[in-house]
C-alpha cells in the first residue's frame, strides 16, 4: 500500500532554504570559528557603513561651501550694483543742482539785460511760459492731495511688491493720471507728485510693479502738489466727477485719501526739457497719423463685479489744463487702463 504524500511535499526546497539558509559546510565553517572564539563570519558590513557616511559628509561640505560661495558671490554683485546706483544718483543730484545754479544766474543776467530797455512785458511773459513749462520752480498756495494703498488684511499695507499681482487696493497709474488731470481741469498751475514735476510731455506709467512719473519710481505715499488758487480749486475739484472718483476709491477699496490747502507750497522745476522744432509741412503733404490709445471697458465697482488689475506698462501723459475725462460716477475702473 502506498502511503500518502504529505501535503507540503512538493515545498520541500523552498522549507529546506528558508530553515537551513546556508550550505552544511558553510555552516560547519561557522561553528568551527564560534568553537576557536572567533566571530562566526567576517563581515565587512560595518567597514563599509563607515567608508560610505565619510563619502556622504564629504559630498554634503562640498554642497555647503558651494551653495555658500554663491551666496556670497550674489551678495556681494548686489552690493556692488547698489553702491553704482547710489553713486549716479548722487552725480545726478550735482549735476541737477549745477543746472540750477547755473539757470538761476542766466536768469538774472537775463532780466538785467531786458529790464533797462524797457522789456517788462516781454520778461512777465517769458516768466509765465516758464512756469507753463515747468522750467522754473513755482512757489505759491495750493492743494495737496495724498493717496496710499489701503491697509491689508493684517493691519498693515506693507511692501507692495511681496504679491505677485495688483491688489484692489493698491493705487495705480490710471489714479494719479485721474487726479492730476482733475487738478488742471480744477485751475492748477503747476503740479508735482512726490516732487517730480508735471509737464505736457510727463508721462505717469506702470513698470512692473512701480509706478514711474518721467521713469522716475515713486514710493507710496503719493503726494500730490497743486499750485493755484486753493478754494477755487477745492471747490472745482470737488464738485467734479474727479471729486467722486476719489471718494469712490476710499468708500469701495479702503484707499486712504486727504485733501488738504496751504498757504505755501513748492513745485520743484523740471529737468531739463528736450527741444522740439516743428517745421512746416510741404504743400500737399498730410499730417503724420497719431496713435490714440483705447481704454477697456471695465466693470464698476458698485456691479458686484470683483476688479481686475493689469502688470502691463501703461502710459498716459498729463496735459496740463486738459481733463482726461474720468470714470463714470458708479465708481472708479480699478483696472489699470490707459486713461482716454
Amino acid at each position: 500500500m502506498t502511503a500518502t504524500p504529505r501535503p507540503d511535499a512538493s515545498m520541500s526546497l523552498i522549507t529546506e532554504l528558508m530553515e537551513r539558509p546556508l550550505e552544511p559546510s558553510y555552516a560547519a565553517a561557522a561553528h568551527r570559528r564560534v568553537d576557536a572564539g572567533l566571530p562566526p563570519a567576517t563581515s565587512t558590513r560595518s567597514v563599509t557603513v563607515v567608508v560610505m557616511a565619510v563619502l556622504v559628509g564629504f559630498a554634503l561640505a562640498i554642497a555647503a561651501l558651494s551653495l555658500r560661495s554663491t551666496s556670497s558671490v550674489v551678495g556681494r554683485a548686489r552690493a556692488q550694483l547698489i553702491d553704482q546706483i547710489n553713486g549716479r544718483q548722487g552725480v545726478g543730484d550735482q549735476l541737477a543742482g549745477r543746472i540750477q545754479a547755473l539757470e538761476t544766474e542766466i536768469a538774472a543776467i537775463r532780466a538785467s539785460a531786458l529790464a533797462p530797455s524797457g522789456q517788462s512785458a516781454l520778461l512777465a511773459e517769458l516768466k509765465r511760459l516758464q512756469v507753463a513749462a515747468g522750467s522754473v520752480p513755482v512757489t505759491g498756495p495750493g492743494l495737496l492731495v495724498s493717496l496710499d494703498d489701503a491697509a491689508a488684511p493684517n493691519g498693515s499695507n506693507a511692501d507692495p511688491r511681496a504679491n505677485s499681482g495688483f491688489g484692489d487696493g493698491r493705487v495705480t497709474a490710471t489714479d494719479l493720471q485721474v487726479v492730476t488731470n482733475g487738478l488742471w481741469a480744477a485751475g492748477a498751475e503747476a503740479i508735482s507728485i512726490n516732487g517730480q514735476r508735471l509737464t505736457t510731455h510727463s508721462a505717469i506709467r506702470f513698470a512692473g510693479q512701480a509706478i514711474l512719473v518721467d521713469f522716475r519710481a515713486l514710493a507710496r505715499p503719493y503726494v500730490v502738489t497743486a499750485i493755484g488758487d486753493t478754494t477755487a480749486m477745492q471747490g472745482a475739484f470737488g464738485a467734479s466727477t474727479v471729486g467722486s472718483y476719489v471718494k469712490a476709491l476710499t468708500d469701495n477699496y479702503g484707499i486712504p485719501v486727504t485733501i488738504e490747502g496751504s498757504g505755501s507750497l513748492t513745485c520743484p522745476a523740471s529737468s531739463v526739457p528736450v527741444l522740439r522744432y516743428a517745421e512746416p509741412l510741404a504743400p500737399g503733404a498730410s499730417a503724420p497719423a497719431t496713435s490714440v490709445p483705447t481704454s477697456t471697458a471695465k466693470p464698476s465697482p458698485t456691479s458686484g463685479t470683483k476688479k481686475t488689475t493689469g502688470t502691463t506698462s501703461k502710459t498716459t501723459t498729463a496735459t496740463p489744463k486738459t481733463s482726461t475725462g474720468p470714470a463714470p460716477s458708479g465708481g472708479p475702473a480699478r483696472a489699470g487702463a490707459i486713461g482716454p
